[in-house]
């Protein structure tokens, strides 16, 4: 694999060069105010303020993103609570939000980009971004299904025909980390403007693979870095008027990754997590992603109200390598070639005049096409007949059975005859259609919300293996109510009630006897939140606080034990019904010019009210994935030095609680952790020089941990525990040059 840089950076050199002239940009200077910076966002689809809005809501600034180096999903999940992800290569991360989500193969948590939803890349590094938000609890009437749990928006920086500037910035580090990064923007004639975003990145990874010697005393040929990776990407984007009433805002977007597919470490005993970074497989899990992506946004100004028209559409090509029986034997392997297509429309309008009832409504339409075309590799097996040797002979009980489960060493050469079985070989549609509104009215210090959705999914599965083919109809009205008090002192009392589903669907298994696949139904989730917000009468403290109650009916789990032949083996059920509460509290305080800091803090308490598994009664345990606990604080100090310099520095410090692994009828349970970023420089208008330090104390930890089927057997067991292993420290050095 190509590499910018074989450097390993030490801390007393990277100290060394801080003392260096460097620079910053405008947008981080000295701080010229003592009162917190109001943040507007978009979660109710126009521009408000974050402290206006009658939900819970959390916003990280560009400053904040670039300052602190937030590249991935993983640094996003770190600093709110409430809010737990562990990224995935193949794009669909593990994620949920006060306990609401996705879980493997579900969606559950909305990703969106320029309000464009992310189906096939979450994944993906987009960069060059305005902020992101973080919209917690269901978000089914301006959102729609598949975001049951809330949503995260990347907002990109638009381009800004009043403005000329250009920004490229290198970074190299432990792990052989080397990564490029270029934004510039352009004013164009006639008030159009353009803005380009480009980045490369590779590094090493942190996990290792030791090829140690089979059974046959071979070694395999994988590269010892099993985490190595490459990324590249770029996104061009031009804004401008096509006339006095109609604006245009248009963009490209291409991503191309290839690095690990996962970064499971092999676990034997649940109670007692070693949290190794080795790896001991024939086959290194790998992912190989194409992305290309185009938007187009239309707005019409008239009288009173602004049309506007999103058109997106997203083509994804994957392929997905995994070891199964995640051994140093060459035993059984999954190659997921992958192909997905998704067209979205969305037509807004909103009013924009100044009278006491505001509104907003709409409608969507979105085309999902996946073509799946996975195989199982049965290392040392060949079809005799009607019985096979190797692994597949084994676990069938047949007398040819050979090779390392038949205590059997065979050559290399024997090794490498393999039998491919078809695995996943699927075509699936899934279309969406809705209609959508939300208006508030204004009367005196009080503002109520209404909402309404209709929202109508349509999903068509085909199991090109079996033959099977199914379909599934489904029509939900999901509706929201606030209720908001402006007070005097400028803070808010709001309550707010909404609703959100997740879709069903199907898997690519049947039941013995069945004439088609084995569908899920939809899951629900009805969510009341009651909170204050608002900040100090000198404007140095904002803060906010809000209390939460959710109803999660007929959850959608993964689900991996074997039940005969009735039962499944791999795919997602209906599980049972759950209930969370829990409370949150946000604050920020700008203790000096200099001196900026902030704390938040939630805790969620879960428990299945009913449900079963394995034959397990769920009643009264605490479902998966719900961290009992958060806390984040940040201190950002931004100080004028010497010679027209500003001396930088920020701390971050996160702590997540313990949890429950995917699988609810025997779980394991992901320990608490805590981890310390940090981040020291010096900047002006034209240069930074930053160090960044990605858990400083080197905490060893797993972002998600589960039961895996134990494919491999002879260490005994029908299942494994793996887990995501998460960065250890890391150590970084940034320059950044504005010209």
């Amino acid at each position: 694999m190509k590499k910018f840089y074989k450097l390993n950076v030490s801390l007393v050199s990277v100290i060394c060069l801080l003392t260096f002239p460097s620079l910053y940009s405008s947008e981080s200077k000295a701080a010229d105010s003592d009162v917190v910076d109001e943040i507007v966002v978009t979660a109710r689809k126009r521009e408000e303020s974050l402290l206006d809005i009658p939900e819970s809501v959390t916003a990280i600034g560009g400053a904040d993103i670039e300052r602190q180096n937030i590249k991935n999903l993983e640094d996003i999940g770190l600093l709110i609570p409430s809010l737990n992800l562990s990224p995935r290569a193949d794009g669909f991360p593990n994620v949920s939000i006060r306990g609401l989500g996705s879980f493997g193969n579900t969606q559950g948590v909305g990703f969106y980009l320029d309000d464009v939803q992310v189906f096939s890349d979450a994944s993906s590094r987009f960069g060059d971004l305005d902020r992101i938000e973080v919209l917690k609890g269901p978000q089914g009437t301006l959102y729609g299904g598949s975001n049951i749990g809330g949503a995260i928006k990347f907002v990109s920086a638009r381009p800004d025909s009043s403005d000329s500037f250009k920004r490229i910035k290198a970074v190299i580090g432990e792990q052989s980390l080397g990564d490029v990064e270029i934004s510039v923007n352009a004013p164009l004639e006639n008030d159009w403007a353009m803005r380009i975003f480009g980045f490369t990145t590779a590094n090493d990874g942190y996990l290792v693979n030791p090829n140690s010697a089979r059974v046959n005393g071979g070694k395999t040929g994988n590269s010892e870095n099993i985490g190595e990776s490459e990324e590249s990407g770029f996104r061009v984007s031009v804004a401008g008027p096509m006339n006095e009433t109609l604006s245009a805002y248009a963009s490209l977007r291409w991503n191309d990754y290839e690095g690990p597919n996962n970064h499971w470490i092999r676990e034997l005993d649940k109670n007692d997590l070693k949290h190794p970074n080795t790896v001991d497989t024939t086959t290194n899990p790998r992912h190989v992603r194409d992305t290309v992506s185009a938007m187009l946004e239309l707005t019409w100004e008239k009288d009173g109200m602004d049309v506007t028209s999103v058109t997106s559409h997203t083509d994804t090509e994957s392929t997905r390598y995994s070891d199964l029986d995640i051994s140093q034997e060459y035993l059984l392997d999954l190659i997921r070639p992958e192909d997905m297509k998704v067209f979205t429309q969305e037509l807004r309008f909103t009013s924009t005049d100044d009278s006491s009832i505001q509104w907003l409504g709409g409608f969507y339409y979105s085309m999902y096409e996946e073509k799946m075309r996975s195989e199982l590799i049965w290392g040392n097996t060949q079809a005799i007949g009607d019985n096979f040797t190797g692994p597949l002979g084994c676990a069938a009980g047949m007398d040819t059975c050979s090779g390392v489960w038949a205590g059997e060493i065979l050559t290399l050469e024997q090794e490498e005859m393999s039998l491919r079985t078809p695995f996943e070989l699927r075509d699936r549609d899934k279309s969406h259609l809705a209609a959508f509104a939300n208006m508030t009215s204004t009367y005196d210090d009080w503002e109520l919300g209404l909402g309404l959705r209709i929202d109508k999914w349509e999903n068509e599965s085909t199991n090109l293996d079996s033959g099977f083919s199914s379909g599934k109809k489904e029509t939900e009205i999901l509706p929201k109510l606030s209720l908001t008090r402006f007070r005097d002192n400028g803070s808010i009392v709001y309550f707010t009630a909404s609703k959100g589903y997740e879709p069903g669907g199907f898997n690519m298994t049947s039941l013995t006897g069945s004439t088609g696949l084995l569908g899920f139904d939809k899951e629900e989730a009805t969510s009341f939140e009651i909170g204050l917000k608002g900040r100090s009468e000198d404007g140095k403290t904002s803060y906010s606080v809000a209390a939460f109650s959710i109803a999660y009916d007929s959850r959608q789990v993964e689900y991996h034990v074997d039940q005969g032949e009735e039962g499944i083996v791999e795919g997602i059920i209906n599980m049972g019904d759950s209930e969370q509460s829990g409370l949150e509290v946000d604050l920020t305080h700008r203790v000096s010019d200099f001196l900026n800091i902030s704390f938040s803090a939630g805790t969620v308490d879960a428990e299945w009210k009913n449900g079963s598994a394995a034959g397990v009664d769920l009643s009264g345990s605490t479902p998966p994935v719900v961290p009992s606990s958060g806390i984040n604080f940040t201190a950002d100090y931004l100080k004028p030095a010497n010679n027209g310099r500003n001396l930088a520095a920020s701390f971050q410090l996160s702590k997540t609680g313990s949890y429950e692994g995917l699988q609810a009828w025997d779980p394991v349970t992901n320990p608490s952790y805590t981890l310390v970023n940090a981040q020291i420089g010096q900047t002006s208008e034209d240069w930074e020089v930053m160090l960044n330090v990605k858990n400083l104390f080197d905490e060893d930890y797993y972002m998600d941990v589960q039961h895996f089927p134990n494919y491999y057997l002879l260490d005994g067991g029908d299942s494994i525990v793996i887990g995501t292993l998460g960065q250890p420290r890391l150590v970084t050095l940034g320059f950044t040059y504005f010209f």
